[in-house]
């Protein structure tokens, strides 16, 4: 109960501002809460005092990826269209990494080959087009839609990451003018991510947009490890705020 008391408006506060309304905020307090307390407090043990952050700004950084974890638990991963319910592994794979993901059919080739190693560029082609074919207007833009929101929620992520004191509380019912700026900004960020190399936005869509380890990332690319691929996903969203 002390440290309820003490640091439970800071729990509060960071749930209500990654939460669209005062409901969710209180159920997701409610989970943050719960995770803390597990396993006779193990969370919060793993703070270092002698570390370079306070233990606030520690915890909101804690708290704030519970935040991520209970929408994850709400709203799951997007599943593919009833109408493309009967695809086959491979079929499965490329529309994830082409229409969920919006990876460039170079990045979906590379990643592709890894998993299914007999399969060449012209079969990819092949099954995309025929994908293509059975998707309607409503269902792309559906598409896009999650994709920009996807990428949106990474890089904010990021930058808190980046700067955990930068966390501010937010009304969580915008008014018009700032829906405006949001919708500006969201343009300008997809045209910056459009103009990075390859590689580079093939690590923020396997970090940030399939929820991949730092470690899973590197054997991927080839990286070595988890800290090199920190480093260089570190170095790609400096870009991009200093773009932004």
């Amino acid at each position: 109960m002390e440290f309820l008391d003490l640091y439970g408006p800071v729990l509060y506060h960071t749930a209500l501002a990654h939460t669209p309304s005062n409901d969710a905020a209180a159920d997701c307090y409610v989970y943050i809460c719960g995770r803390l307390s597990d396993n006779h407090f193990k969370r919060l043990l793993k703070f270092k005092p002698k570390g370079n952050a306070s233990f606030t700004t520690w915890l909101r950084v804690v708290t704030r990826n519970l935040c991520f974890d209970w929408h994850r638990g709400h709203s799951g991963r997007h599943r593919p269209f009833k109408a493309l319910g009967d695809l086959s592994p491979l079929e499965l794979e490329i529309y994830k990494l082409r229409f969920a993901q919006g990876a460039s059919q170079d990045e979906t080739i590379q990643q592709i080959t890894i998993v299914f190693p007999d399969v060449d560029a012209d079969e990819v082609f092949a099954i995309e087009e025929r994908l293509q074919r059975s998707l309607n207007a409503r269902q792309r833009w559906i598409l896009s839609t999650r994709r920009q929101a996807q990428l949106s929620t990474a890089v904010a992520i990021a930058a808190e990451e980046a700067d955990p004191e930068a966390i501010e509380i937010v009304d969580p019912q915008p008014n018009q003018e700032t829906v405006f700026l949001t919708k500006e900004q969201q343009a300008q960020l997809r045209k910056v991510v459009a103009s990075l190399p390859a590689e580079e936005r093939l690590l923020l869509q396997l970090r940030f947009e399939q929820d991949l380890s730092l470690d899973e990332v590197a054997r991927l690319c080839n990286l070595g490890d988890g800290q090199r691929v920190h480093r260089r996903i570190t170095a790609v969203l400096k870009k991009l705020r200093f773009a932004m």
